[in-house]
């Protein structure tokens, strides 16, 4: 071989390393390129995932919030309670209705609503949000509140197919029930006489004989906890029955059933015993008006156990 043949022979060869060395280059390159675009969208769907769970749980909690709202309207326009409380819930909670009935605080504020805006908004950054609702479930863990509960199943994947997430949730979202209307009163009084919901700060309801603190709890219907009376939850229902767990109870001020022209009962002043038909042996009190009376039940609750307390002495 020449030199001639050996020159072109180093050329070529030192040319073809070049061009392998710059493709390498190139596509090492691109393959980091697309690495941080596959990082870049992960991250996304990631960062999505975290606020959709923070926006479910405000989802639960407004339509939760929502749905007690409208039952209280509900029954103070129908004067009647609910047929059946998780039953009416899962109703208004995902559609807005009761027994197909719209209701108009829950318009665009379901739960359905929430998760239809998640979802736009997943789409606007090429996101696929997909969900299922296992089940719904209402109760009270607490006196002073009702806690909803949403077994929900989340599907969440990248248009662009570099991620996909799927997973079951149970969510509880707790509701404060101080503030509701008492549907007892709505319904017994035919809408004419309301009680707000109000935790009573009173502890001392008779000090000394003194039964000042008793009547400022009865005159205001302020509400305390006690499990031989129903629950909020119950209350929607109508039921005047033992709760064992999370009752609560106030004392009717029957002064505003007088002044409605409301026909008096002669019973225990406790709301679950006023507006029942439970038969009790009820005392007068000592110091309150006629119409205040307490069945032998709660004289220990409200601190009236001294026989002098009571009317007729003894009683």
């Amino acid at each position: 071989m020449n030199k001639k043949g050996i020159f072109y022979t180093i050329a070529a060869i030192a040319i073809t390393i070049v061009i392998i060395l710059t493709y390498s280059a190139y596509s090492t390159y691109r393959l980091s390129d697309k690495m941080e675009v596959v990082q870049t969208r992960v991250e996304t769907v990631n960062f999505f995932i975290k606020d959709v769970e923070i926006d479910i749980n405000k989802g639960i909690f407004i339509a939760g919030m929502r749905t007690l709202l409208s039952f209280n309207q509900f029954i103070a326009a129908n004067g009647s309670f609910l047929d059946n409380i998780n039953e009416r819930f899962n109703e208004a909670f995902l559609n807005g209705t009761i027994n197909k009935t719209q209701l108009s605080l829950m318009k665009d504020s379901t739960f359905t609503d929430w998760a239809n805006k998640i979802s736009a908004e997943a789409n606007k950054i090429d996101i696929k949000f997909n969900y299922t609702i296992n089940g719904i479930k209402i109760n009270q863990s607490d006196p002073w509140g009702v806690d909803v509960g949403l077994n929900i199943t989340l599907n969440i994947s990248d248009k662009r197919g570099t991620s996909s997430w799927l997973r079951n949730r149970y969510l509880i979202k707790s509701i404060g029930i101080i503030g509701f209307e008492d549907p007892l009163y709505v319904v017994n009084s035919k809408g004419r006489v309301t009680s707000t919901i109000i935790k009573s700060n009173i502890t001392n309801f008779v000090i000394d004989g003194d039964v000042t603190n008793l009547m400022k709890h009865a005159n205001n219907s302020y509400y305390l906890a006690h499990n031989d009376s129903p629950n909020f939850l119950m209350r929607l229902e109508g039921s005047l029955g033992n709760s064992t767990c999370c009752g609560i109870e106030s004392l009717v001020n029957l002064d505003e059933f007088q002044q409605q022209g409301i026909t008096l009962k002669d019973r225990s002043v406790v709301d679950y015993i006023y507006f029942g038909t439970k038969s009790t042996y009820n005392c007068r009190i000592n110091k309150t008006p006629e119409w205040f009376k307490l069945d032998k039940g709660h004289w220990e609750i409200y601190q009236v156990n001294d026989p002098t307390l009571r009317l007729p002495e003894g009683c």
